[in-house]
């Protein structure tokens, strides 16, 4: 099996300009480089084995599985030929950019609360609610704040839409639908349609509580805008969470993040005298107001475990033969889940598909590269951590860069390789969001 993929990355590494400059030159003769055998199914096949092994133990950040991969990487690395691509304050080089973090364990098993006239219910950690803060703190509680549905939660003035107009969030716990308007709809009313937006994130969810001052922020689960079960969810929350270290100590951010599940969250509205289906079309409807959940009020105390800790970002670099201060960036994420619920006795998530598939294409990748001299600007290949508790290890690099920003002229994302043989399609995720396309 040739990987096909990589004939694009070929491409894309030998143009000479931008998408708003005249059309790029394209060298054929490297892009047609890439049927070279050294790119097979079985040179990737054996990454994955090892980095997905039991003995990685799911390759979560702050465990001996990070230290076992970063290794690997390392030496991976070392013996393809590429420089270190991280200056240390000692004016030695690294291929170790360490990513300061503050871990958070909630330790005791909260129950998310909401009381109203027909009395008080609790829904249990981890089956029907998972909660957390991105406050560095021990302590955190929210005590019978009323209930607002702000819809998907989205401020898009350009779109004209304001899922907040006229509510003021302070104090309250805003409830909130995961993905964006038009994914149900199949319209397009400037979210893309059925495309995942940035405002259907979760991550956006809770930012943009934080922004209109929310005390909490609770997003009701449903697998297919959401696009995994809930057990993910589940899995990915109630172990230690990590964060980027910030100088506030995440103190902008609401007091309390969280899910519910969809039979949960059909509960709560049914409680306020709501449907749920109603409820979302009104809010895929431009003009959506925010709805007051009546005298329904909610509460969540949690104690955390704070561990101040680091991680890394493993950075490798090709020097380019003619623009060497230029530089295409090729990433995958190298963490997974770590150890999760059991299965058959069995609590080790090992991520062979995600991602150890991406890191051994950028291991390969690189190897391809430095055997065959195709690049005439530098070329990177970094293997980021933290992306499955935020993007952590993106975000610390998108704000220390190695190369100067503006000299950094695409970056191309491996996140789980095609597992379903050979194949002459390519796809392109996010394709007319770039001046690359």
């Amino acid at each position: 099996m040739r990987v096909w993929l990589i004939a694009a990355a070929a491409a894309l590494a030998a143009c000479t300009t931008t998408a708003s400059a005249p059309a790029p030159h394209i060298d054929t003769a490297a892009v047609a480089a890439f049927s070279h055998p050294s790119l097979s199914a079985d040179s990737l096949v054996g990454h994955v084995n090892v980095l997905a092994s039991d003995a990685f133990e799911g390759r979560a950040p702050g465990t001996h599985g990070e230290q076992l991969t970063l290794a690997y990487i390392e030496r991976a690395y070392t013996a393809i030929g590429l420089q270190p691509g991280v200056a240390n304050a000692d004016g030695s080089r690294s291929f170790l950019q360490e990513v300061p973090l503050t871990g958070a364990l909630v330790d005791n098993s909260p129950s998310f609360t909401v009381s109203g006239p027909d009395g008080s219910h609790a829904y249990g950690f981890g089956n029907q609610f998972v909660g957390w803060t991105k406050r560095v703190q021990e302590n955190t509680s929210i005590e019978n704040a009323p209930l607002v549905f702000v819809g998907y939660g989205i401020v898009a003035p350009q779109l004209h839409w304001n899922d907040y107009a006229g509510v003021d969030m302070h104090g309250k716990i805003a409830v909130i639908l995961i993905n964006d308007p038009d994914f149900e709809t199949g319209d397009d009313r400037g979210f893309g349609g059925r495309a995942m937006t940035y405002y259907g994130r979760w991550t956006y969810k809770y930012e943009e509580a934080a922004r209109q001052g929310a005390a909490g922020a609770i997003i009701i689960h449903e697998t297919a805008p959401a696009a995994y079960p809930w057990s993910v969810v589940q899995s990915s929350n109630t172990t230690q969470q990590f964060d980027v270290v910030h100088e506030d100590n995440g103190m902008n951010r609401v007091q309390v993040e969280g899910w519910v599940t969809n039979d949960v969250g059909r509960e709560i509205l049914r409680r306020a005298g709501f449907d749920y289906d109603a409820l979302k079309h009104r809010a895929q409807t431009p003009g959506f107001t925010p709805i007051a959940l009546g005298s329904l009020r909610g509460s969540v105390t949690l104690h955390t475990q704070i561990q101040h800790t680091h991680s890394y970002n493993v950075v490798g670099v090709l020097p380019g033969s003619r623009a060497p201060n230029e530089a295409v960036i090729y990433t995958a994420h190298w963490d997974h889940l770590g150890r999760c619920t059991p299965v058959n006795g069995d609590n080790i998530c090992n991520g062979a598909l995600d991602n150890a598939t991406g890191v051994s294409g950028l291991i390969e990748l690189a190897r391809h590269f430095r055997e065959n001299g195709l690049a005439r600007r530098s070329l990177a290949f970094i293997a980021v951590t933290g992306e499955e508790k935020g993007l952590l290890g993106s975000s610390y690099y998108a704000d220390h860069p190695t190369f100067t920003p503006g000299n950094i002229v695409a970056n191309i994302n491996m996140d789980g390789l095609s597992i379903y043989g050979p194949a002459r399609n390519l796809t392109i995720i996010g394709y007319g969001k770039s001046e690359m396309d």
